[in-house]
């Protein structure tokens, strides 16, 4: 499908591109043609106007004559040409009187002339000139114009396939991350239903058993079926996300407030896992956001930190204002140090630094991701880095106005 698209896209711009090549060749070669006519006529213009010959262009072939009432010649002057009186006589006839001025073309012994005459009392006043410039422009534009967008038909296949490599290549990554989402996604739902399926099985296989006796097999299935239910939930919020049908609903948050009562609610179950738990937060800071979205980004960030972090290590979070006054959370955890090709990564869906341990942590490398997304909604970035055993994630609350607000809910009401 991707090749097909591609030669599609190639062929596409190769046609646009000779087209607006042709197109711009004939749109030059029209208009300094309708240039020199339009100097013709200023010239035939001003020779008519003075009666005389004597500004004439050095190369131009050129006569003026007076006409009697017949039609007849009564005088002639002529520059840069040598016309018989059979010839003169010819251009005469030739010369159409529809109204008081006239102007248009003659052809007489294999050449061509554009005349101007102007009739008055008792007869007529006429200026004549060759049209030989005018016949050669139109033949080298031609030539040329042919000539351009022939080699444009060889030049523009190289720009156009560089072009449709680039423009593609978005489509093909999107194409790929689809397929991978896809893939990943069923594994992981394929997992906890079989061990729902397989323990199950087990209870059914045992109808007489008290319920205290399946505790483990029940206990099992409650857990995959939880583990199961959050990985779904996340799935639809991304896909949200994608399809735009997440808006923030921003409101005046009182930060500190709320991530030390987030803090607060971890800090004995971190206790519990042996690791140690310290935060320290700028007390007052307030943040214009959607207060249940920027907890849902914490709790993944505070989810991921609880479980890569070892039994004895460290977790430790700051919150504060960067210079330039923007909100800022950096929260920093002991473990195993991320190896810097993964650190661009670590917030793609399901990537996992070690996949072995997935099932060890109950995770399902969708967290950061999350907490990507929403960081992005509100304006702010997340960035990693990690070296000496320290893995830090900083997240930069991006700045959101109360017309923000106002705007998403009047789309919504619009929706």
């Amino acid at each position: 499908m991707q090749k097909k698209l591609r030669l599609r896209f190639f062929i596409i711009s190769w046609i646009l591109f000779v087209m607006l090549l042709a197109a711009l060749c004939a749109g030059i070669s029209i208009y300094m043609y309708q240039s020199a006519v339009d100097e013709t006529r200023e010239v035939l213009r001003t020779a008519l106007e003075t009666r005389s010959l004597d500004n004439a262009e050095e190369t131009r072939g050129m006569v003026s004559f007076l006409l009697d009432e017949n039609g007849k010649i009564e005088r002639s002057e002529q520059t840069h040409m040598t016309l018989t009186d059979e010839t003169l006589e010819a251009l005469a006839a030739g010369m159409e009187a529809k109204g008081r001025e006239n102007i248009g073309e003659l052809a007489q012994d294999g050449m061509r002339y554009r005349y101007l005459m102007v009739l008055e009392r008792g007869g007529a006043w006429a200026v004549i000139a060759e049209c030989s410039q005018e016949q050669a422009l139109v033949k080298t534009l031609t030539r040329n114009s042919v000539i351009f967008t022939l080699i444009g038909f060889v030049l523009l296949i190289p720009v156009c396939l560089l072009l449709t490599k680039w423009v593609s290549k978005p489509i093909e990554t999107a194409w790929e991350q689809q397929n991978d989402f896809v893939s990943d996604a069923t594994h992981e739902l394929k997992t906890p239903l079989t061990v729902i399926a397989t323990n199950t099985e087990a209870v059914m296989s045992n109808p007489d058993a008290t319920i205290e006796s399946q505790e483990k097999w029940l206990d099992s299935i409650q857990g995959e079926t939880t583990r199961m239910a959050g990985l779904v939930g996340d799935l639809l919020f991304l896909a949200k996300i994608d399809a735009n049908e997440i808006h923030p609903d921003p409101e005046a948050i009182a930060i500190s407030d709320l991530l030390e009562e987030m803090c607060m609610e971890r800090e004995s179950t971190i206790f519990e896992e042996g690791k140690m738990f310290d935060y320290e937060l700028t007390p007052d800071l307030h943040y214009y956001g959607d207060r249940k979205l920027i907890r849902k980004m914490m709790e993944a960030l505070l989810d991921n930190a609880q479980k890569y972090t070892p039994a004895g290590g460290n977790i430790r979070m700051v919150v504060n204002r960067d210079r330039k006054l923007r909100t800022r959370m950096v929260l920093s955890n002991s473990g195993e140090t991320i190896p810097q090709e993964a650190l661009g990564k670590i917030f793609d869906r399901f990537y996992r630094v070690d996949p072995s341990r997935a099932r060890d942590t109950g995770g399902y490398g969708l967290g950061l991701c999350v907490a990507k997304s929403i960081a992005e909604l509100h304006g702010g970035e997340i960035s990693a880095r990690s070296e000496n055993g320290i893995n830090v994630f900083t997240v930069i609350f991006g700045e959101m106005q109360a017309e923000d607000g106002k705007k998403r809910q009047k789309t919504r009401e619009k929706q």
